[in-house]
């Protein structure tokens, strides 16, 4: 019997006790990746969004800089007939539009996948 083949015996008749633990390191090399995404992410979605949720509570004012009203807009905002009018033309647009848009694309997906349309 081989040396190899010993090892590969002992290690298959193993006591209970004397059982391997995998003891896993984290891999941040992922992470590494992520970290570019996440910083254009911050600085172009997440700072703007909230610099405007800032800016919603104030109102500018012609003399004397900008004023804090609090939700006062908020609620001018939601009592305006123009905007829930805007509000419902882009709910409308979004419930045609994205289901024809849905179905050209598979369509024109499968059509490319089939093989048939050359060029």
């Amino acid at each position: 019997m081989s040396q190899q083949a010993a090892v590969a015996a002992d290690a298959l008749h193993t006591p209970a006790d004397q059982v391997r633990v995998n003891r896993h390191r984290a891999d941040w090399r992922g992470w590494k990746f992520m970290w570019p995404f996440a910083l254009v992410f911050v600085f172009v979605f997440v700072i703007p969004i909230l610099y405007a949720i800032d800016i919603s509570f104030f109102q500018k004012q012609m003399i004397g800089g900008t004023k804090f009203v609090g939700i006062s807009n908020y609620i001018r905002l939601f009592h305006d007939q123009q905007f829930w009018s805007s509000v419902g033309r882009v709910a409308l647009f979004t419930c045609v539009q994205v289901p024809i848009m849905l179905f050209l694309s598979a369509a024109m997906a499968l059509a490319l996948d089939s093989m048939k349309l050359h060029g």
